[in-house]
């Protein structure tokens, strides 16, 4: 089935000691530690809860192949010369997209091959992004058993902390105070004000299927 993993992460987080000092009024250095963990785990909490990365970071995206003969046809779907039934496209799992880098395949004897970027179109407007076969290319035939298949693509919305939508960075600011303000309950599980869901759901990455590279998936 494949599999996804950060192979370069975000370099910096959405969101500065100096910026949730300022927002709690707090002095310079008061709680500096248990702030920055505060920060990272609201970070994960809303980069899980909107499937969005928010900083760039470049993600290693493994898949078995895109070749299926049982599906439906309808939009994403082609039928080959052979009047088998071809993907056209593969989704990639997080958002937002900036760029593939290279998309790769292995062969049963583990030698990888370049995919040549003059054969796919990367359609970055949409969420989730795709990946289309151009007119007259066909995916990478023959691959290993799993994992034959190896897109990496850069995910954010990019590398400076004022790309990040303000709602986002809001909601950030709003869960590290509720959880500073109940320190004292804090256990390591972080909790989340009622409003931060109102301020995140607009950035949340719903899809008919979670298959990344499966017909009739979209957002809505």
């Amino acid at each position: 089935m494949g599999g996804q993993s950060v192979t370069t992460d975000a370099s910096i987080d959405p969101l500065t000691y100096s910026e949730i000092r300022d927002y709690l009024r707090l002095d310079e250095g008061v709680d500096e530690t248990l702030l920055i963990t505060l920060l990272k785990m609201a970070t994960q909490y809303v980069e899980k809860f909107t499937g969005r990365a928010l900083i760039n970071r470049t993600i290693t995206l493994f898949i078995d192949g895109v070749d299926e003969i049982d599906l439906a046809l309808w939009e994403g779907t082609r039928v080959a010369p052979d009047m088998s039934i071809r993907k056209r496209y593969i989704e990639l799992p997080t958002t937002p997209v900036s760029s593939v880098s290279s998309i790769s395949s292995f062969s049963d004897n583990d030698t990888e091959t370049t995919f040549a970027s003059t054969k796919y179109f990367v359609d970055t407007a949409r969420e989730p992004a795709r990946v289309y076969l151009r007119d007259g290319q066909a995916w990478p035939q023959s691959l290993r058993v799993a994992n034959g298949l190896k897109i990496v693509y850069v995910a954010g919305y990019g590398s400076n902390r004022t790309d990040v939508p303000e709602a986002i960075r809001l909601g950030i600011l709003n869960i590290i105070a509720f959880n500073y303000e109940h320190r004292g309950d804090f256990e390591g599980v972080l909790r989340q004000p009622a409003m931060v869901q109102s301020l995140l759901q607009p950035y949340r990455k719903l899809s008919f299927t979670n298959n990344p590279f499966g017909t009739g998936s979209g957002t809505y």
